[in-house]
């Protein structure tokens, strides 16, 4: 889970300034989030050499969006000039 949502829904829980900003996220800006929060895992993952959480990260990036793990595997190819 995204950091960031965590914070806001701590805020969230007591604060009018938190109610507002959690009106004001959209699914699209959490679900943004959560995405980019899985690249960095994953990211991190691959510079461990911890292929075994590289697969689970890949494995639920699937489950969440095919379109993700297309991203994850495009880490493995160079960037075309």
């Amino acid at each position: 889970m995204s950091p960031f949502i965590l914070s806001d829904a701590d805020l969230a829980a007591t604060t009018e300034l938190g109610a507002k900003r959690r009106e004001r996220v959209t699914v699209a800006d959490a679900s943004g989030a959560y995405a980019a929060s899985l690249i960095g895992e994953y990211l991190e993952a691959r510079a461990g050499g911890r292929v075994d959480l590289m697969g689970l990260i890949r494995d639920h990036a699937y489950a969440i969006d095919p379109e993700l793990l297309a991203e994850l595997d495009g880490f493995d190819y160079p960037a075309a000039a």
